[in-house]
């Protein structure tokens, strides 16, 4: 049976304790921890050590980023150290990334960002007790202003970090669960629909053999439009029965769902596209909307 790996990077010597602790806590979850000096990274003869740690990185869906107070060896020929190698291969592969940074490195942070743009200050002669390096403070700042995935949480001792992952990942866990419940809902939903779509089609044909009246006629085309659309099949998600009525009437998607009694709330609930409660992702509110114009335009033209 497949089992999460968990990257752990951080600077060794000086977190050796903090890393040792990672390693059992993963695995009491189940989890398998990869630590470079635990033999669990696969140093290719062919590569550089440094390379062999990035190379295992897309093997691995968790990563656990601790900073502490020393900047660590450098990567390569740059300024950059393994740890904010390790770190941006991470991101550039879209791992879930769960950053910790020792509180005391922390709080020389809060000090140094205060203080970096003041001019009346000579910075080189301002000492940060708890790093070793200022450029620690920079990946800080890399890490708090990535656009996405971006939390960064202070911690005392071991027992902050096992806590703050414990959330995390149960946090996780859940989102998982509830989009794939709300997937599974949404997927029989569209089945039920296609089946009634082709029973109203069905009907409507019917329905023009046996009266065959240009008022049904024009029904049928209305109906035979409306039914086929996806900003159609979310009113019905809703649980609402728009009628070519309806969306003749409402001169936009929002107004349609508020004129069958449902007022939709526009808001990012995390990869959930709509809710029977009427919250809908900003991204799908509107390609209904523009769809709805659409609709709307041609059912004017008949």
């Amino acid at each position: 049976m497949a089992i999460p790996r968990v990257f752990i990077s951080s600077t060794c010597y000086d977190l050796k304790y903090i890393r040792k602790n990672l390693k059992y806590f993963t695995q009491t979850l189940g989890y398998d921890p990869v630590l470079s000096e635990e033999g669990s990274v696969y140093y290719d003869p062919q590569r550089d050590t440094q390379d062999s740690c990035l190379a295992e990185l897309p093997s691995c869906q968790l990563f656990v980023l601790i900073i502490g107070g020393r900047f660590g060896e450098a990567y390569k020929d740059t300024k950059a150290s393994i740890t904010n190698a390790e770190y941006r291969e991470a991101v550039k592969l879209k791992i879930p990334v769960f950053a910790l940074v020792d509180s005391s490195v922390h709080s020389d942070y809060s000090v140094y960002k205060t203080n970096k743009d003041n001019l009346d200050i000579d910075e080189a002669k301002i000492v940060y007790p708890s790093v070793d390096s200022t450029k620690i403070f920079d990946f800080i700042e890399e890490v708090r202003t990535n656009s996405v995935n971006n939390a960064l949480n202070p911690f005392n001792d071991f027992s902050d970090i096992e806590s703050y992952l414990r959330q995390q990942w149960a946090g996780m866990m859940f989102s998982f669960l509830t989009r794939q419940n709300e997937d599974m809902r949404v997927a029989d939903t569209l089945s039920a629909l296609t089946q009634m779509s082709g029973k109203i089609e069905f009907l409507s044909n019917q329905i023009l053999k046996s009266i065959g009246t240009e008022e049904a006629k024009l029904m049928t085309e209305l109906y035979d439009l409306m039914i086929d659309t996806q900003c159609f099949r979310a009113l019905a998600w809703l649980t609402l029965k728009p009628t070519p009525k309806d969306i003749l009437k409402n001169k936009t998607f929002k107004d349609c769902a508020a004129s069958l009694g449902k007022k939709l709330k526009v808001k990012d609930e995390g990869g959930v596209l709509m809710s029977q409660e009427g919250t809908i992702a900003p991204g799908k509110f509107k390609d209904d909307s523009d769809e709805y114009l659409k609709l709307r335009k041609e059912m004017l033209k008949i």
